[in-house]
């Protein structure tokens, strides 16, 4: 596991190349139940798309998290939602952080062009 709050989970596939955010079903309020199975899989490669957007507005955010949901009719249900949207937030940022400190992930300087 790379990060958990108190309704989302995020962890490294079992081949370890992708990043899966789940709800934790037991948490949800009974208004969301319907969500109980919802998860997101993220290939590694693509982790850079969801680190850029999670700081900036929901719909941006909830569109890269399209991309990769299986239900994706659920996507706009937890970003809509305050508390399900916020914790989001902070668990990529944790996972991410998890996931330097471990080496699976690596910050590398970009170079936008020099004058």
């Amino acid at each position: 596991m790379l990060a958990q709050g108190r309704y989302w989970r995020a962890s490294l596939s079992k081949a370890g190349d992708s990043v899966v955010l789940a709800l934790i079903r037991e948490s949800l309020p009974e208004e969301m139940r319907d969500l109980k199975e919802f998860g997101i899989e993220i290939p590694l490669v693509k982790w850079n798309r969801v680190l850029k957007n999670v700081r900036t507005d929901r719909k941006l955010l909830g569109g890269v998290l399209f991309d990769f949901a299986k239900q994706k009719d659920h996507v706009s249900v937890a970003v809509g939602n305050d508390r399900l949207f916020g914790e989001l937030q902070r668990l990529v940022l944790d996972a991410s952080a998890a996931m330097v400190e471990t080496g699976v992930l690596t910050l590398a300087v970009v170079d936008v062009g020099a004058d």
